[in-house]
Order: structure tokens, then sequence, then C-alpha cells
């Protein structure tokens, strides 16, 4: 019986191991493309491998996409206060969700799970409309409200299955040694429920940090436009795709999203499958 036990850990590890390749696949040719030369690039022998490792490509960034700085910082900004506000809505949300009972509460969240199912382009238009007659457009809070309001319905379902998952004798014992509301939810609820805050976190910048339709709708000039924006005029400055360059762009750009996961991934897991069962 042991012995089958292992066997089967063992297959599955192999199982996990073969898928965990496939999809790291197209990363390592990404990577290995940026520190290729263009001979080796655009040769007709395919080769992963580089014969030396060339680092030319990323210092042409900076020539090939002069405002690679800008779009950087932009997507660091829009990407900072996007997650900070999702974060804090998220948390007071679920907590009030899981936590407390008042007239409406099951209605709003029935509209919230609603609106997870639907598609975040369907709001484009209407959002596009609105901030035109605001004077929104091409500014970096015209991007941050609609990122917040997009990524929040399940941000909120997560931190709801989190605080579920939280004892109300924590609270009770909490409010007897002299809390307040206030100082409940912040000093002995909020550490409680850290893997929900990393996974709020990690979904949150991910999909914010990569996206583009929003950010190639709402930001006109270089002042406001996103990294994930900025990447794609390497092939209207050169008429065509510079690979080289274009995979180096792409392997810097993923630097900040790996930093973001590699640093709370032992959360992650965690708030997955309590906002996802238990929720």
């Amino acid at each position: 019986m042991i012995k089958k036990k292992h066997v089967s850990r063992f297959i599955i590890s192999l199982i996990l191991a073969i898928i965990a390749f496939i999809w790291m696949v197209p990363f390592l040719w990404t990577l290995l493309t940026s520190l290729k030369n263009d001979n080796e690039i655009y040769t007709n022998v395919l080769k992963f491998l580089p014969t030396y490792l060339y680092t030319g490509h990323y210092s042409s960034i900076f020539t090939k996409l002069g405002n690679f700085f800008l779009y950087f910082k932009n997507s660091v900004v829009v990407s900072f206060w996007s997650v900070l506000f999702n974060v804090l809505f998220a948390a007071t949300l679920g907590y009030s969700f899981a936590k407390f009972k008042y007239h409406g509460r099951d209605l709003f969240l029935g509209f919230v799970l609603i609106v997870i199912t639907l598609p975040y382009v369907i709001y484009l238009i209407p959002i596009y409309i609105m901030q035109s007659r605001m004077n929104m457009i091409d500014t970096t809070l015209g991007l941050i409200l609609p990122y917040i309001a997009t990524n929040l319905p399940m941000s909120v379902f997560i931190m709801r299955g989190q605080f579920n998952n939280v004892p109300n004798e924590m609270m009770e014992a909490a409010r007897i040694d002299g809390a307040n509301q206030w100082q409940t939810f912040s000093r002995t609820m909020l550490p409680i429920v850290k893997p929900g805050i990393a996974t709020v976190i990690i979904m949150t910048f991910i999909t914010v940090w990569g996206e583009f339709t929003y950010a190639r709708t709402l930001s006109i000039t270089a002042k406001s436009q996103t990294l994930a924006v900025g990447i794609t005029f390497l092939r209207d400055e050169a008429a065509s795709w510079q690979y080289g360059t274009l995979t180096a762009t792409i392997i810097l750009s993923l630097i900040p999203v790996m930093i973001i996961f590699l640093s709370m991934q032992k959360y992650f897991v965690k708030g997955i499958m309590a906002g996802a069962v238990k929720g």
C-alpha cells in the first residue's frame, strides 16, 4: 500500500512537472531570444540556446522606445494606486458581507456575483463616454478608477471568503478588550486574512500591469500611457517587429510581476482556496 502511494505521488509529480515545463517554454523562449543577436534570431536554423549571451537588445530599448521610463513609471503609478484602493475597498466590503447582517446585504452580494460573470470590456464604451464628458481622458486617474471598479467584484468575493473563515469569537474578544469597530477590523481581523490580501494584491497587480484595452482607449499620449501600450510602438517606429528588442522589453516588463508574485506566493494558494471553497 505504501509503495503504491509513493508511485502515485511520483506519477502526479511527474505530470505536474511536465505541465509546468510546458507553461514555462514561452517564457524561456522569450528570455533566450532576448539574449541572441539578430543573426541567430532571424536564421533559418532553429536554435533554442544562444551561442553567446548578447545584451545589446536591452540597451537598444532606450533608443527604439524613447519613452520607456515614462511608460514604466505610468504603469507603476497606475498599478500601485489601483492595487491599494482595491485592497482597501475589498477588505472593508468583504468584512461587511461576512460579519454583519443588514437590509439589502444579500441583494448587493448577488449583484457583485453577477458582475463577476460579465466581461469587463462591455463597460469600456460607457466609461469612455463618461470620462470624455468629465475631461478625464488621457489622465492617470482615468485609468485608475476603471481598474479599481473592474477588479473589485472578484476581490470582494475572495475577501468575504477569508473573513468567513475567521470565528466571530475573535471579534467578540477584541471588543471585550475595549477595541472599537475600526480597531477590531484593522488590528484583529486584517492580520488573520493575510492570504486573502496577498491574493488580491497579486491578481489585481497582474491584471492592471498587463491590461491593454482600457489603457489604449483611455490614454492618448505618452504622458498617461502604460508599458503595455508602449511596447506596441516598437513596431510603429521600425515598420516591422524587432524581435530582439521586443523580447527584451517583455522580459523587463515581467520583472515587477515576478517580484510581487514571488514575495507573496506562500499566501497565494491559501487565499485562492479559502475564497473559492468557503466563500
